[in-house]
Formats: C-alpha cells, sequence, structure tokens
C-alpha cells in the first residue's frame, strides 16, 4: 500500500517513509495532549523524566513508555496513538477512560501551562432543555405553591421572574466534576432549586388550574372588555381616577399592574376580581365598594354612559392637545406631519423680524461646567427637542418642533454662509421644505455647508425653553466623536422656537472637541450634555 501511495505521489518509498516520520515524529502536540495523561498516571516526576529533554519524536516517546506500561495500563503504542488521534487533552481522557473530575484535579495542578477542562456550558445547555421540556409541570407546580397567596389578593411581586424559571441553573461546581449531566442528577437539581427558592419542596400536586398560557390570554380580554366600564364607574361615583385607570391606554395599563403582581396566571379572573385586584394594589380608590356591580354603587347604567361621555370628552380635548403646537398667538394640527401651514407661519414671522437669523457666525459664550456630585435624574431620551420646556410632548409636536428648528437653522445658514442652498439641508426634515431627495438622519448632523472636503456641519437643536441641555442621538455622537479633533462638527441651538419675540441661535462647539471640552456636563452618559450660556 506504501508502494501504490508512493508511486501515486511521484515519491519513492524512501521519501515517503520519511515523510510519514517527520509528520508522526511531531512529537510536541503529542506531548502537548499527553503530559497531563501521564502526570496522572505516572506522576510528576516520571513524566518529566519522560519528557525532558523532548524526545526526537514519537518513536522515541514510545520507547520510553514501554517500561511503564503497567502503570499505564495500556501499551505504549497504544498510548501514543491514542494522544496522536486525539484533538486535546479532554479527548485523551476519555479515549483513556480516566476520570473527569481526578484529571481536573492534576490539571489544576498544572497551573497556568494547563487549566481544568469544563464542561460548564454543556451542563447549563442540558440543564436548560430539560427545565424546557418539563416547563409546564415546573410552572404548575409553582403556581401550587403560590395559590394561597393569589386567592388572598396578595401580590406575588416575585411571580414574573419566578415563572421565567431563568434562575434555575447549573451549579457552578459541576463545570469541573461532573463529566456528563444526566437525567437524574438534572432532576435532581431541578428539585433542589425548587426548595430552595420555595423554602420548601414544591408540591406536586394542587387544585385543577387551567393552562398558563390560556388564563393569561382570557384575562387580557376580560380586562379589555371591561376597562372603559371601570374608568366610567369610577368616574360617576365622583372620586379620582387611580393612575392604572388614568392612563391614556386602561386597557393596557391595568394587565400592567396585575402582571406585575402575579395576578393574571392562576384563574379567569371576573370583573370583580379585576376591582378587588386593583384595590389590592391601590389602585381603586378606597372608599368605594370593590366590586363592579352597579347596584353596590347606586348607579345607573345611564350613569355609566354620560361618565364614558365625559371620558371620552376629555380624552378627545387631551389628544386634540397634542396635536398641536402654539406658533406666536396660532394654533396648528402638525399631527399629519404637513408642515405646509407651520411653513406659512415661520415665514410669516421671518418675515416680521428678520433679525431672528442675523448677527454673526461665532461660537457663543458657555460657562465651563464641573463633573456633577450627585447622580443624574433625568431620564429624556435623545431627540431634537430639548430641556424641561419640551417634556410630555407628543411625538408629532416634538417633530414639528424640530422641524422648525432646522427651519430657522436653514435661513440663519444661508445669511452667515453664501454657499448654503437647499442641498446644505441633509436630514430628513428637508422633506418639509423641498422636494427631492427625502434626506438621510444617520449622518450625525442635520445640515453640510460646503462642496469641498472639509465642509461645516450643523447638527441642530431646537427646545421651547431657554435650553441648557442637549440630547445627542448614537449617529450624532459618532459624528461628534470623528470629528473631534476638529471645529467643522458644530452644534445649533435654536431657543424659545415658537416664539419669535423671544427666539435665538445660538452656535456652540462640539461637547468633544478640544473648545467645547470642559464646557458641558455629561448627563447620563454621552448621549446628554448639560451647558450654561
Amino acid at each position: 500500500m506504501e508502494q501504490e501511495l508512493a508511486r501515486a505521489l511521484g515519491l519513492s518509498l524512501h521519501q515517503l517513509q520519511q515523510t510519514g516520520r517527520r509528520i508522526d515524529g511531531a512529537v510536541g502536540g503529542v506531548l502537548q495532549r499527553g503530559y497531563p495523561l501521564l502526570v496522572h498516571l505516572l506522576g510528576r516526576a516520571k513524566a518529566d523524566e519522560l519528557t525532558d529533554p523532548t524526545p526526537r519524536d514519537t518513536q522515541d516517546l514510545t520507547t520510553a513508555l514501554r517500561n511503564c506500561e503497567n502503570e499505564l495500563t495500556l501499551t505504549a503504542e497504544q498510548f501514543v496513538d491514542e494522544a496522536r488521534a486525539a484533538r486535546s487533552t479532554g479527548e485523551l481522557r476519555a479515549a483513556l477512560g480516566i476520570d473527569f473530575a481526578a484529571l481536573n484535579h492534576t490539571l489544576a495542578a498544572l497551573a497556568p501551562r494547563y487549566r481544568p477542562i469544563s464542561h460548564g456550558e454543556a451542563h447549563e445547555e442540558a440543564l436548560r432543555t430539560f427545565v424546557d421540556l418539563h416547563r409546564k409541570d415546573l410552572l404548575n407546580r409553582l403556581r401550587w405553591s403560590a395559590l394561597e397567596d393569589f386567592d388572598a389578593r396578595r401580590p406575588l411581586t416575585d411571580w414574573p421572574e419566578l415563572r421565567t424559571l431563568d434562575w434555575i441553573t447549573a451549579p457552578s461546581a459541576w463545570a469541573l466534576t461532573v463529566e456528563v449531566a444526566d437525567t437524574a442528577l438534572l432532576r435532581a437539581q431541578v428539585e433542589e432549586a425548587l426548595a430552595v427558592r420555595l423554602g420548601a419542596p414544591a408540591p406536586a400536586t394542587g387544585d385543577s388550574l387551567p393552562p398558563i398560557d390560556f388564563v393569561r390570554g382570557r384575562n387580557k380580554s376580560v380586562i379589555a372588555g371591561r376597562a372603559e366600564d371601570l374608568v366610567a364607574l369610577v368616574t360617576a361615583s365622583g372620586r379620582t381616577l387611580p393612575a392604572a385607570l388614568a392612563a391614556p391606554a386602561p386597557e393596557e395599563e391595568i394587565p400592567t399592574w396585575l402582571e406585575a403582581a402575579g395576578a393574571l396566571d392562576f384563574r379567569v379572573l371576573g370583573p370583580d376580581d379585576v376591582v378587588a385586584w386593583l384595590a389590592a394594589l391601590g389602585q381603586w380608590p378606597t372608599d368605594l365598594p370593590r366590586t363592579a356591580d352597579l347596584d353596590r354603587h347606586g348607579l345607573t347604567p345611564e350613569d355609566l354612559d354620560e361618565a364614558r361621555n365625559e371620558t371620552n370628552r376629555a380624552r378627545a380635548a387631551r389628544e386634540r392637545a397634542r396635536r398641536l403646537i402654539s406658533v406666536g398667538n396660532r394654533e396648528l394640527d402638525v399631527h399629519s406631519g404637513d408642515f405646509t401651514e407651520l411653513n406659512a407661519v415661520l415665514r410669516e414671522a421671518l418675515d416680521a423680524r428678520p433679525e431672528l437669523v442675523g448677527g454673526h457666525h461665532h461660537f457663543a459664550q458657555i460657562t465651563p461646567l464641573g463633573p456633577r456630585n450627585r447622580g443624574n435624574r433625568t431620564g429624556n431620551r435623545p431627540g431634537r427637542t430639548q430641556g424641561r420646556a419640551d417634556r410630555g410632548l407628543s411625538q408629532a409636536q416634538r417633530t414639528a418642533i424640530g422641524y422648525a428648528g432646522e427651519w430657522y437653522a436653514y435661513h440663519w445658514l444661508c445669511r452667515q454662509y453664501p454657499g448654503t442652498d437647499e442641498s446644505s439641508w441633509v436630514s430628513t426634515n428637508r422633506r418639509g421644505a423641498f422636494p427631492g431627495t427625502p434626506g438621510d438622519d444617520g449622518l450625525g448632523f442635520d445640515f453640510r455647508v460646503g462642496s469641498g472636503k472639509q465642509p461645516l456641519m450643523f447638527e441642530i437643536k431646537a427646545t421651547q425653553g431657554q435650553g441648557g441641555q442637549i440630547e445627542l442621538g448614537e449617529s450624532e455622537v459618532r459624528a461628534a466623536q470623528q470629528h473631534a479633533s476638529h471645529d467643522r462638527w458644530r452644534l445649533l441651538v435654536i431657543t424659545s422656537v415658537l416664539d419669535a419675540a423671544q427666539l435665538q441661535v445660538h452656535m456652540l462647539p462640539n461637547p468633544f472637541s478640544a473648545r467645547g471640552r470642559g464646557h458641558y456636563r455629561e448627563e447620563g452618559g454621552a448621549l446628554r450634555f448639560t451647558y450654561h450660556l
């Protein structure tokens, strides 16, 4: 066979044998995999004696091992063959039938050259598979354990986390001591985890409960069908609506409260059950009966109809208010995103006061700020409107205010930089003023002034108030950091943007640049900055 292979390769038999000897003689890999096993079987002193100096090849290693075959429990040739075939020390251990934990003890003693073999990931995967296979049964046992508290309307604040079963994990000690986590071991670990978490063994039987997926879906439907009635009932009773009922969408808010209390996963709830749970959570007027029965409240269906009408009128008024912005003395509906009317009002304001976009393109003087001593308490999202004056705005209002800011910024830039034209406006807000390209909000700036290799870039921040805080989105932070070595990435802050009598344009430096560094204070990370003019 060797002769045929040699002919196929165009080699002499001697050349083939020499090549094979060089390949087989790569004793380094064999020793790398086999040395820990030699230490484990023969002791470290003997293993070092056999491998130092390093044998020239596997044949020399085989010869040296022949005197140790009794301790090896297999022939020297078999040991070397297994070491050559194995891809790792772990595979070699398995081939030789050596105890997993025992070899890890040896490997630990050989640190840092060797590290114990960990089966931690495999054990965790096996446990997750076991838990998934028995999930319905495990959840029922947990439901039985908590049923008494549920029936007593005691909030189960840990239930949302408990029902995930993610807290059932493989012990870390298994990683180095357990070769294979079999079913019996996994079951025992799950039972122990249940007992530790519950403070007692989990019950194996209990009341007949509907399937958890069914009961959760049914309860959501029950609440969705009765939420409006409950709001009307409380309103007709002349009481202040609690948070769960006063929300814009109580059919979504009520399940959120009950979900957090674990109240949706056990039994199908009736209207009175929902009220009882709201009361238990402090979301029902304390002086009202804990029932949805109108007679108990001294109300009629007509009373509820009138309350619904009142609620609907109030809701409609709130919704309409969230569609409007006030520019000067005019209210504009901006919900549709069509800014034709807004453009006309802004143009009237600018024509009446052209100085709004006057002045000079100098950086505003801002006061250096030190780090905040106390933790950040703000929680606004990055956006185009800034500061306390803009809190509570709808998305439509935020978009319109951001657009107004960019509209004024465009005309300010045209006045300050003669090369500015509609192509300089690169954000998607340009669609409100010009046809053609839709713009791109992922560039990290709203205007690019100049067509050369070193254009000026302006990110616009608009606010109804006096400013003092800016929020940068991820693309804006990325662009600001990318251009921090120069002053070409800049901020234009438009304050009092909806009040032409107070409107001002401030050009501020890049917070990450040398000019801007020390003049801003990070609030909650690199997305929000405070500054003082």
